[in-house]
């Protein structure tokens, strides 16, 4: 689907795991040429003033369904049953593009050629060591001489673009890519090798080896998507067409020192090499990683609506019973165990450290869901949770946002500027809202925080009313506490002494308690661990059994031992603003002096100053904002140039949302709050 005709085209990409093997076979996956038109958003949306929390990213697309292709439960579809909610969702948008297609399976070279009409192939290479392109692939040359490396260039005008590209490796590291490129012999160069990936600097005659990665598989198409900023890159691999294949980081390479500020980045091949292959460069990335949660076919229009969410949606639904332990833990040790317990592996996410919290007894997450549970811990660390566009979870600790707003001028450092005209070549807005943030400022802080204390053995449950148990059968039942907040060390219940059971309702018939066996489920089995545990009772006699009493112990018990708050804030006497608000945070989590006054502190730093808050709204059909809509990622330094909004200065990127109608056109609108 292109956004338009008259520059160069925004090229979005769809793909469904229809058959749920995670093939990403792009044959039976890509549904691209049926988008009719789609909506995506991500991050603190909606509405003005931005919202305290980030909801789940969302998917809307509408197909091209005449055919009842997308229906469920229609046979004839080549999908059959196939067609149904929880499938595995991706989409990917770039700006500029060469899927190295020839008419009539010719060979054409390289140089000289034009990539979307967004400029053309550089090649610098000796003659006849260049590059060839035939029937959608790109190779080597080998046949000049003297034997030299070959570099083919795309400038995008952007030193930190996402690139896209599809490759397969043939050589044993004689080829690859060449990123921020000022000259062949000054770029970043990252090639593949038989046992790792390789990131390199070159300069001159002298290369720097600046990180290795996981290798890939000889033979193979890979998806690549590689991201770059500053002073880091990142290389995801996904093999395409083998079941089960995940998206994985293969190489992640910090703290780049010197690199060229060029906006040419392309391929390379070293020497005579013409085995390996790329089959696609895109100037773009990934927007969206999630799964279908609605499907609905509109038969008189024949069209079918898609709905997807990322894991954040999932983190909704997955209920939390359970108990962290407590001692020194930071707040990223929290989330990792909230994520952990929602079925989130490591490679699900990327958390900052964040402060210390916890530092006495354990804490029960008692019957929440995991993300509610991420939001009280979002409060409390006064960071930002959110999905990071992959279907992964990030942490932004509130540092991050500090670190901004120290800056004496930040806005030179600004990712983007953006205009309210599009006079000039850079990206503008055909529309802009603000709000003074004057409701938004708060004038204290309350952390109410508590510390736990172990008050050792207790019995922590009693049965509450018979329980009526038919022959042969078994019961499974939660036995939670209400008095304390983690229980360990439970005690297997003792028949007589800690249970018995009767053959009649009212107790005083014959006692049948040793017809009765009361097991206790393992956490693995259960997923319930901290204030409560599962009970699995049997009667194996062969008449009814009445359970009267039971009752368990723990060999530990820990309850809040009182509370605690810390209160920062401008004096009562005298409101900056028109409303003045109060917050105050129940802590979870935090159970010292130290973290509450930090996350309080950290919280009125950031709240206490009324801050301008613009919705931006910047069309698709500009050129100029192509590089800004695709590639503005959450918390972004954007610099607004508005004057007649009497807007002027830097804000951080909060929410984006992108709309593509059937006619290709769109809009970006983007929630942005000042520094």
């Amino acid at each position: 689907m292109d956004a338009n005709t008259h520059a160069p085209l925004l090229r979005w990409r769809v793909w469904v795991d229809w058959a749920g093997n995670g093939s990403w076979d792009p044959d039976a996956a890509d549904v691209s040429a049926d988008v009719l038109g789609l909506k995506w958003g991500w991050g603190r949306r909606s509405s003005l003033p931005v919202p305290e929390f980030a909801p789940p990213a969302e998917l809307e697309l509408t197909l091209r369904n005449d055919d009842h292709r997308y229906t469920p439960g229609n046979p004839a579809s080549p999908l059959g049953a196939n067609i149904r909610s929880g499938r595995a969702v991706w989409l990917r948008v770039s700006r500029i593009r060469d899927g190295f297609a020839t008419g009539n399976g010719s060979t054409a070279s390289l140089a000289g050629r034009s990539a979307d009409s967004a400029g053309v192939w550089e090649v610098l290479a000796v003659t006849g060591n260049g590059f060839v392109v035939a029937n959608g692939v790109a190779m080597g040359e080998g046949a000049g001489w003297p034997p030299s490396d070959s570099v083919a260039l795309l400038d995008t005008g952007d030193a930190i673009a996402t690139l896209t590209s599809t490759y397969r490796r043939g050589s044993n590291g004689q080829a690859g890519f060449v990123l921020r490129c000022a000259a062949r012999d000054n770029c970043l160069r990252l090639r593949f090798g038989n046992t790792s990936t390789i990131l390199e600097r070159v300069v001159g005659g002298t290369t720097t080896r600046l990180a290795d990665g996981a290798p890939l598989e000889a033979g193979t198409w890979y998806d690549l998507e590689i991201e770059q900023t500053g002073a880091s890159v990142r290389v995801y691999a996904l093999a395409l067409g083998q079941a089960h294949a995940a998206r994985r980081e293969i190489l992640a390479a910090a703290g780049i020192a010197d690199a060229p500020a060029s906006g040419r980045h392309g391929l390379w091949h070293g020497f005579r090499n013409a085995q390996d292959q790329w089959g696609e460069f895109n100037v773009g990335r990934s927007l969206f990683r999630g799964s279908i949660t609605a499907i609905d076919p509109d038969r008189a229009r024949g069209t079918c609506r898609i709905s997807a969410h990322d894991v954040m949606q999932r983190l909704e639904d997955v209920p939390l019973h359970r108990a962290l332990p407590g001692g020194l833990m930071r707040s990223g040790n929290v989330v990792g165990a909230i994520l952990g317990w929602a079925g989130m592996v490591p490679v699900d996410y990327a958390l900052d450290d964040g402060r210390r919290l916890l530092t006495g007894g354990p804490r029960s997450i008692w019957d929440v869901s995991a993300a509610r549970a991420l939001r009280h811990l979002q409060r409390e660390e006064h960071g930002f949770i959110y999905a990071d566009g992959h279907g992964r979870v990030r942490m932004e600790a509130a540092s991050v946002r500090a670190a901004l707003r120290a800056s004496v001028s930040p806005a030179p450092d600004a990712r983007f500027s953006v205009a309210d005209t599009a006079a000039g070549t850079g990206p503008y807005a055909t529309a802009l809202r603000r709000d003074d943030g004057a409701d938004d400022a708060e004038e204290s802080v309350t952390f109410r925080y508590r510390r736990s204390s172990d008050a050792g053995r207790q019995q922590v449950w009693s049965l509450g009313e018979t329980l009526e148990l038919p022959a042969g059968e078994e019961r499974v039942l939660l036995a939670a506490t209400d008095s304390w907040d983690v229980i360990a060390g439970l005690a297997a219940p003792v028949a007589d002494t800690d249970y018995a059971a009767t053959d009649d309702a009212a107790g005083a018939g014959t006692d049948v308690t040793d017809d009765i066996t009361v097991g206790l489920v393992a956490e693995a089995d259960s997923g319930i661990a901290g204030r409560g545990q599962v009970l699995k009772i049997r009667n194996g006699g062969t008449d009814t059994a009445y359970l009267q009493r039971m009752a368990l112990y723990a060999d530990h018990c820990w309850r809040a031992a009182g509370s605690s708050s810390v209160s920062v804030g401008s004096p009562a006497s005298a409101p900056r603003f028109r409303n003045s608000r109060t917050a105050l945070i129940v802590c979870r989590y935090a159970d010292n002096y130290a973290a509450a006054q930090g996350g309080a502190q950290a919280r009125l730093d950031d709240r206490s100053r009324q801050r301008l808050q613009v919705e931006a709204t910047l069309p698709l059909l500009a050129v100029a904002n192509h590089a800004a809509v695709t590639e503005g990622r959450l918390t972004d330094l954007i610099d607004v140039q508005a004057a007649t909004h009497g807007i002027t200065g830097a804000c951080l990127l909060e929410g984006v949302e992108i709309t593509v109608n059937p006619a290709g056109a769109g809009e970006a609108t983007w929630w942005l709050t000042g520094v």
